[in-house]
């Protein structure tokens, strides 16, 4: 026994190919950036709140707490500087290609529909 039945054949793709322009980039990943700047931003607020000098009017956890989520916040907004400024020389950097898009499927049969 067989999946396939055989007395019906499988339709016979009806390949065709043209040729298209593309524009070919590297663009950074904008969440890896924020992602990052803002871990790094956490790291130096938990260092500068713990290491830093001591109030009578606040107690060390409320120091590190507002030195975490100040640094947290500077460090996201950074690393999204960082990630825009990256891709405006991206798009400077692009190329234009040629590349030959085959459709395998035909005009009537699109997967997924």
């Amino acid at each position: 026994m067989s999946a396939a039945d055989p007395e019906t054949p499988a339709p016979a793709p009806q390949p065709g190919s043209a040729t298209e322009r593309m524009t070919v980039r590297r663009a950074p990943n904008m969440v890896a950036f924020l992602i990052t700047g803002a871990a790094v931003g956490a790291i130096a607020g938990l260092l500068v709140g713990a290491l830093g000098p001591g109030s009578l009017a606040y107690t060390r956890g409320a120091i590190i707490g507002f030195f975490l989520i100040t640094f947290l916040i500077v460090g996201a907004t950074v690393g999204a500087v960082v990630a825009l400024v990256l891709d405006r020389i991206s798009l400077k950097r692009s190329r234009h290609v040629s590349a030959e898009v085959q459709d395998l499927h035909g005009a009537d049969e699109r997967p997924g529909t």
